[in-house]
């Protein structure tokens, strides 16, 4: 039915904010990327399973990583959330949660496959549900541009989803 955009600065408090709203809804999948314990997680919105992605220490880990400026991601870990982000487009869930958008997926790597089926699946306004995509405000303009999103709704804080 229609695509939202979260776009706030960095650290502002989006994931957080997110993670409060999605927690109390029905019918949501997706994934977030909070900061827990130090380093970034994924949570599978529709399962709660939580697992790392971002790589704390590159220099002792023999798992292939994605490197974006200072922070390292496991590739597997982002191969998982794709797959998890796919599954749930399949499913046709209420919301779908993308978190985030940004440098990665506007170089074709993170989630880039997913927003790219997501945001044609929904952009068409005639399939239900809603996709929800967050994007540092710093990239708003170059991610709408880049995915070609028509016709979103822009929003600063989760509560303006209510």
């Amino acid at each position: 039915m229609s695509i939202f955009i979260l776009s706030a600065p960095v650290h502002s408090g989006k994931t957080t904010g997110l993670l409060k709203w999605c927690n109390r809804q029905d019918n949501i999948a997706g994934v977030l990327m909070p900061d827990m314990d130090g380093s970034r997680k994924i949570v599978n919105l529709l399962t709660k399973e939580i697992f790392a992605i971002e790589c704390t220490d590159p220099l002792h880990t023999k798992e292939p990583l994605t490197a974006i400026g200072r922070y390292y991601f496991y590739t597997a870990a982002f191969e998982k959330a794709n797959h998890i982000l796919l599954q749930a487009l399949n499913q046709k869930p209420g919301w779908l949660v993308i978190d985030e958008a940004g440098k990665l997926e506007l170089d074709g790597k993170g989630f880039y496959e997913p927003l790219v089926k997501a945001v044609d699946f929904y952009s068409n306004g005639k399939n239900p549900g809603n996709l929800l995509i967050t994007v540092r405000d710093s990239l708003c303009d170059a991610v709408i541009s880049f995915f070609k999103i028509n016709n979103c709704r822009l929003i600063d804080r989760p509560e303006e989803l209510e």
